[in-house]
C-alpha cells in the first residue's frame, strides 16, 4: 500500500505503513525449539494465545524463556511453525518480510538487555527512528512515557546509574515507545522486592496492550486488580497445565511440592 505526497519536486510516493491490530493471536503449531548444544528448550507444542494477558510460569529451565522467544520472533522454531496473526494477516517468524513486521508489532521486555551504557532518551529515540516515527513525534512520546514511569528526572542517565526497579521501569518503557500491538515480557519484575513489583506490575499492564509474561511472582497472578486471563505452566520443556489463575497456582505449587519430595528420596 502506497501514499503520496507533494516534496515540491511533483509527487513522490512511499511505503505507508499497515494500521496497527488492538491484538495478536500466537499459534504454535508442534513448534519447539533445540539450541545449537542439544538441549531443548520446548518441545514441539500445540497452543493457541490471543487473551489480554497471559501468564506463564514455571521452575527455572523449564522452557518459559524459549516460549516467549518463540511468541516474540527472536527465536525461530527448528520444529513446526509459529504464526502470528490479527485477522487476515498471518505472519511468519521465520519469513525475513514477516519478522520485519512483528518487530513492529510485539514489545520485547528483557531488563538485561539493556546495556550499562544505555542513555534512556537518546537510545529510544534511536529506536523510534529505525520505526520510522518523525521527530517531533519521538519527543514527544519519550517525554510522555518518561512522566508516566516516574523517569522523567533520569531521562538523561545511563541504564547503569539506575536502581534495579528504574531499570526495569525502563524495559517496559522502551518495549512501549513504538505502540506495539502486544508485549512479550520475560520476569519483569525479576528481583525485586514486593513493592518494586507491584510498581512494575502497575506499569506493564497500565497502557492496556495484551501482554504475555514470564514469572515466578503466583501473587502476581492471582491478584485480581492484574485481571491475568491465563496461565500456561511450564515443565520439562513443555505446557503442564493451561487455565484459569487458581487453578494454575494450586497445579504449580502442587507439582514443586511433587518435585520437592522427589528430590529427598
Amino acid at each position: 500500500m502506497y501514499s503520496t505526497y507533494n516534496s515540491g519536486m511533483g509527487f513522490l510516493f512511499r511505503p505507508k505503513e499497515l494500521p496497527r491490530p488492538a491484538s495478536l493471536t500466537f499459534t504454535l503449531d508442534q513448534a519447539g525449539h533445540t539450541y545449537d548444544d542439544g538441549h531443548v528448550g520446548l518441545a514441539p507444542t500445540d497452543i493457541t494465545v490471543s487473551e489480554r494477558r497471559v501468564a506463564v510460569i514455571g521452575l527455572n529451565g523449564a522452557g518459559k524463556s524459549t516460549l516467549l522467544g518463540l511468541l516474540d520472533g527472536s527465536l525461530k522454531a527448528n520444529a513446526g511453525t509459529v504464526t502470528i496473526a490479527d485477522g487476515e494477516e498471518r505472519l511468519d517468524p521465520a519469513v525475513k518480510k514477516d519478522a520485519k513486521r512483528i518487530d513492529n508489532l510485539v514489545g520485547k521486555v528483557r531488563r538485561e538487555e539493556i546495556s550499562n551504557s544505555f542513555y534512556q532518551a537518546a537510545n529510544i529515540s534511536e529506536a523510534l527512528k529505525k520505526h520510522k516515527v518523525p521527530e517531533s513525534e519521538r519527543h514527544a512520546r519519550i517525554g510522555n512515557l518518561f512522566a508516566h514511569f516516574d523517569l522523567a528526572q533520569v531521562s538523561k542517565a545511563k541504564a547503569s546509574e539506575l536502581d534495579s526497579e528504574k531499570r526495569h521501569l525502563l524495559a517496559i518503557a522502551a518495549a512501549l515507545s513504538f505502540e506495539p500491538s502486544a508485549i512479550v515480557a520475560d520476569e519483569p519484575s525479576k528481583g525485586l522486592d514486593e513493592i518494586g513489583t507491584a510498581h512494575v506490575a502497575k506499569a506493564l499492564f497500565s497502557y492496556n496492550k495484551q501482554v504475555i509474561f514470564a514469572t515466578h511472582d503466583t501473587d502476581m497472578i492471582r491478584r485480581p486488580e492484574y485481571a491475568i486471563d491465563r496461565v500456561l505452566v511450564l515443565d520439562e520443556h513443555a505446557v503442564a497445565f493451561d487455565g484459569a489463575p487458581a487453578e494454575a497456582v494450586a497445579f504449580y505449587e502442587d507439582l514443586i511440592r511433587r518435585k520437592y519430595e522427589a528430590a529427598k528420596r
